[in-house]
């Protein structure tokens, strides 16, 4: 069975149990707090993945690691994934959780890549004109990429724009060689 399918299943079951709980925030936050761990903490996937430890001591540990901090309907769902040995498809449940949450809540995904770092205060404000000019939710990721020498590129769905000065100089590069 393909993998992704799996996943969505799965995702999709924890979505509709927290709908119907009305913790859907709380997962959310959870899923996005295990997708973190998996991505920054050195080894912690490695540890969900590996098929020699035991169910019993991947579930004992993630109990103490987490038990108090994320909901327990999260907590079960991790046990019930660890117990049907699915671990390997653990990022992908929580993106997929992530979309449908999103989804439900009409909250888009948007990526700013810029030349330079921002600050709070500037994201905040690029973030509150963004949602002014959609009139919704977005979700702002910020990339810092020198290359792009100023001005930005921003991502939103499947659609982009491209401000920035490295853009302008391939156009015009472009120009040039079509003439």
């Amino acid at each position: 069975m393909n993998l992704s399918l799996v996943s969505v299943r799965y995702s999709k079951a924890l979505f509709n149990l927290s709908v119907e709980k009305g913790i859907t925030d709380d997962v959310y936050k959870d899923i996005t707090l295990l997708n973190e761990q998996c991505s920054n903490v050195e080894g912690f996937r490695d540890f969900l993945q590996n098929p020699v430890i035991k169910a019993k001591d991947k579930k004992e540990l993630l109990k103490s690691v987490f038990g108090k901090v994320i909901h327990p309907v999260t907590l079960s769902f991790l046990f019930l994934i660890i117990d049907n040995n699915r671990e390997n498809i653990l990022r992908s449940v929580f993106l997929d959780y992530a979309s449908f949450y999103r989804k439900a809540k009409n909250i888009r995904s948007v990526t700013l890549y810029s030349a330079f770092e921002m600050d709070d205060a500037f994201r905040k404000k690029i973030k509150k004109l963004i949602e002014k000019e959609i009139n919704g939710k977005i979700e702002l990721s910020t990339v810092t990429n020198p290359e792009l020498l100023g001005g930005f590129i921003l991502k939103m769905d499947d659609k982009m724009m491209d401000a920035s000065i490295l853009g302008k100089l391939k156009k015009v590069k472009e120009h040039l060689i079509q003439e």
